[in-house]
């Protein structure tokens, strides 16, 4: 058979009830004073505790996003946030770092993540902070980041690395302008198989988006790390871009900074068939106010569409965070233990 296809089964919507979503709030609440802040890594020794805590029906959906084969996303609606007790949208990434005000939002979103696996963060990105903030920043208008305002392309988060998330998970405290998350999954390609066979074999390089050099140059120029990011950069190891069950793939790719083996050329066709098959594919989901995505970074790329922000404090403003689906390596932890090394 000459054209192979894997036919795209809906992903998983979840809304709370309002006794669930108090129920996960006053879970929230109770973490925050035995926890101390998301944002750190402390918060999550022993929050094992805390996530049994929270409403069965929550876990079962859960449970049945993780354990399934084909599910590649799962949106859940209904999460307790007060905007006015958040604040205005920060200005940018550094101005969110030391603020608590959405530390019960924060909870929230971190015992949902943390019942699919170990929370972890990047030194690399807004100074290892283990729950990250998406908002528009004047000065990176252009730039292929949560900060930019230009359409995001699609891409696996942090493709380049081995150790990068399975479970990407996003809350929403606040989308006036309804601004798209775009995703695409390996359930939508429609692959020849001489493509496929091309794309599971070490053809093909991932380099770091540059969001990962940029913060480290201004904050730590000097560092080791900097210097192994650069030459993850320069010369990157060949990957595959699909691995596992053949029946049922994974997928890894970043639309801009992936590139084919030189003089490869039937590689490179099959990079341009898997890039043509995951544009046609993507389709827009809003994250709006106290909702939750968490994508399945190992079956799904996603993106954002372009906008055009105000900088007057009511910009589109997500929580980001990311889950292993493993337990975390050692020989890439930090200091932290769950601030890996990149």
């Amino acid at each position: 058979m000459d054209d192979v296809s894997v036919h795209s089964i809906p992903d998983l919507w979840y809304s709370l009830s309002a006794e669930e979503a108090d129920g996960l709030c006053t879970v929230a609440q109770t973490a925050l004073t035995a926890q101390g802040s998301p944002a750190e890594p402390l918060f999550y020794d022993g929050l094992e505790e805390f996530v049994h805590r929270i409403p069965e029906s929550i876990h079962s959906v859960l449970n049945e996003f993780r354990d399934s084969s084909s599910l590649c996303a799962l949106h859940i609606s209904g999460v307790r946030v007060d905007p006015d007790r958040c604040g205005p949208t920060p200005a940018s990434w550094q101005e969110a770092v030391d603020d608590g005000r959405q530390e019960l939002e924060e909870a929230q979103l971190a015992l949902l993540a943390s019942s699919l696996g170990e929370v972890f963060a990047w030194p690399t990105l807004q100074r290892g902070r283990m729950v990250q903030n998406l908002l528009p920043v004047e000065s990176d208008r252009e730039e292929q980041s949560g900060h930019g305002s230009v359409a995001l392309e699609w891409h696996t988060e942090d493709g380049f690395h081995q150790d990068r998330c399975r479970y990407l998970a996003l809350l929403g405290l606040r989308n006036l302008d309804r601004v798209p998350t775009t995703l695409g999954t390996v359930n939508d390609l429609r692959l020849t198989e001489a493509h496929r066979s091309v794309l599971r074999e070490r053809r093909f390089l991932i380099r770091p988006d540059l969001e990962h050099l940029r913060q480290l140059a201004a904050f730590a120029p000097d560092s080791e790390m900097l210097r192994r990011a650069r030459e993850m950069y320069e010369n990157p190891e060949p990957v595959a871009l699909l691995f596992g069950d053949a029946e049922a793939p994974c997928l890894r790719i970043d639309a801009p900074y992936t590139t084919a083996l030189a003089g490869d050329d039937e590689a490179v066709e099959a990079l341009t068939a898997i890039v043509d098959q995951l544009t046609r594919a993507q389709r827009d989901v809003v994250v709006d106010e106290g909702d939750v995505l968490i994508v399945d970074n190992y079956r799904a790329v996603h993106g954002r569409r372009s906008f055009q922000p105000r900088f007057d404090g009511t910009d589109r403003w997500l929580k980001r965070m990311s889950v292993a689906g493993s337990p975390l390596s050692k020989a890439t932890a930090g200091p932290d233990a769950r601030v890996l090394a990149i």
